[in-house]
């Protein structure tokens, strides 16, 4: 046998054993038992300051309470070891306890049971960024918007972060934030504070190579938007999830409605309802010897009538509840005839003209336009500060703007496009021609003083809206927008919400006596067309 053949042999037989090792080692891994482990989020969404069941008191959101949802969240935690606890905004608007707290009464809750992190709401803003920034300062949940940018130092909104890493039973878990890339059509005053808001994807394209560099385990996006069938300004959801599909789960909100887990392109999505009617459960199997999520169980946890409220948080807020509850029956006034709503008019309902007469006096201004914000109405009898809060559900602001008589035209026939929905909003202080059934830019004509007297072209008068309309009412009015952005237009906001200018009305005029009115003469038929 040569040297050559011996080495040959030898090397052989050292690779046929190194080749059996590596097959029997192979066959360990395989038959070997992976070690699994189970991460549970739970989920709320768009609470809207429902601290407990409110039956009929707001327009909205009277069904759900965030005390029953710490009791579901307090079984689960007792069942289940590693649980994090996330939210996706619009957390303090729409309760009485809350507006009077100013957010502190949810910050209270919210911190007294441990949420790890959530995502920023559009209806944050709606006190200001003053205000906002207060409550993101005292909240102890780590805020999150990687599409939020600020140009210049606003208190509070340093702890506003793109994504943190939550470590859970030794794994790293990511969660990145987003909020409604929509929201500049909604708050006009961001842009020149220095708030900028960015397309979804165009933040996470900016952020995810930084989380991937933190190597997460198991990776989560909160969404402060919502599954339409089609994405639009306010909501991406289904280019998000097309496009990142290594987000093991996204959780998303904004449009109020319950689904617990559907498959978009390569991840899971899933929306919590809203108004505390009950908390999404995610359990997310983690495999560490295949190194990622192996199965999702989504299971949606609805507050029954009979589930218990959590009776230790219940005894922290109760001092807040007294409170609302106490303000929410103040007898304000007195209706003598009932005040209607109506969306199927062309002008005025009674609703509208209470609203209107009240943001007058409060502002001054020679004209307004304005429309309903619900469908309630003041039935006849006492009037309490409820009654006005099923009018005026939202933290709208007014604001007074200089425009001549053609560019009110202008607006007025933008807004025609909405008539005969909640949408349309009538005008108070001028009498003018409804050609409802004429073509687009023709429907109205001879504006005049509510006195029947003609405005010179020059003149500006001091018009009033609310402050949705006056950031472009999400886009849809964009004459509007550009008579408002003119230099000569001079935009200044009134201190008193609308709603505090109603309540401010009715304590001078105790007894109210509002009926439909318009000063429209509606055209039914055009000159010259006969029916058939």
């Amino acid at each position: 046998m040569t040297g050559k053949q011996a080495f040959t042999r030898v090397g052989f037989w050292r690779m046929r054993s190194l080749l059996a090792g590596a097959l029997i080692w192979g066959a360990l891994a395989v038959t070997a038992p992976a070690r699994e482990v189970v991460v549970t989020l739970l989920n709320t969404t768009d609470l809207h300051g429902s601290i407990r069941r409110t039956p009929g008191r707001y327009v909205e959101h009277n069904e759900g309470s965030l005390l029953q949802c710490a009791s579901l969240i307090g079984e689960v935690r007792a069942q289940t070891p590693n649980v994090l606890l996330v939210d996706c905004g619009d957390i303090f608007q729409g309760t009485a306890e809350s507006y009077l707290s100013r957010g502190l009464v949810m910050v209270r809750a919210m911190n007294w049971l441990g949420y790890d992190a959530w995502a920023v709401g559009n209806h944050e803003f709606d006190w200001g960024l003053d205000a906002l920034g207060r409550l993101l300062n005292k909240m102890e949940a780590v805020p999150l918007a990687a599409n939020i940018k600020t140009d210049k130092e606003l208190p509070g909104f340093a702890r506003i972060q793109p994504w943190i890493i939550k470590e859970v039973a030794g794994l790293r878990v990511g969660i990145v934030g987003l909020t409604t890339p929509n929201l500049p059509n909604w708050f006009r005053e961001l842009e020149p504070a220095g708030v900028r808001v960015l397309d979804s994807r165009r933040a996470l394209e900016q952020v995810m190579p930084q989380v991937r560099k933190a190597r997460p385990d198991i990776l989560i996006l909160l969404a402060h938007q919502g599954l339409a069938t089609r994405d639009d300004e306010a909501n991406q959801i289904n280019a998000i999830c097309r496009r990142f599909g290594e987000f093991d789960v996204v959780l998303g909100g904004h449009l109020h409605w319950v689904l617990p887990g559907t498959k978009l392109g390569r991840t899971d999505y899933a929306q919590a309802g809203s108004g505390a009617r009950g908390v999404l459960r995610v359990d997310l199997t983690y495999d560490t010897c295949a190194r990622r999520v192996t199965d999702k169980a989504f299971t949606y946890l609805p507050v029954q009538a009979d589930t218990p409220e959590d009776a230790e948080l219940a005894a922290v807020l109760a001092d807040d509840l007294a409170e609302a509850d106490r303000w929410m029956q103040t007898v304000v006034g007195h209706a003598v005839e009932p005040i209607r709503c109506s969306v199927g008019g062309s002008g005025l309902c009674a609703v509208q003209q209470l609203l209107c007469a009240a943001i007058a006096e409060g502002t001054g201004a020679d004209v307004v336009l304005h429309g309903i914000l619900s469908t309630e109405s003041i039935e006849a009898g006492d009037i309490r500060v409820e009654d006005i809060w099923r009018v005026v559900p939202y933290e709208n602001k007014i604001g007074c703007v200089r425009l001549t008589v053609g560019e009110i035209r202008d607006i007025m026939e933008e807004a025609t496009e909405y008539l005969g929905t909640a949408r349309y909003f009538g005008t108070w202080g001028l009498q003018y021609e409804l050609h409802r059934d004429a073509p687009p830019g023709q429907r109205i004509r001879q504006v005049r003083g509510a006195d029947g007297r003609v405005i010179h072209p020059k003149t500006r008068l001091s018009v009033a809206l609310n402050s949705y309309h006056l950031a472009g009412g999400g886009g849809r009015f964009p004459t509007l927008m550009n008579a408002i952005g003119r230099p000569n237009a001079r935009l200044q906001y009134a201190e008193a919400s609308t709603r505090q200018m109603v309540l401010d009305y009715i304590a001078k005029h105790p007894k109210l006596t509002i009926l439909p009115g318009t000063n429209a003469v509606v055209v039914r038929q055009e000159e010259g067309v006969r029916r058939r």
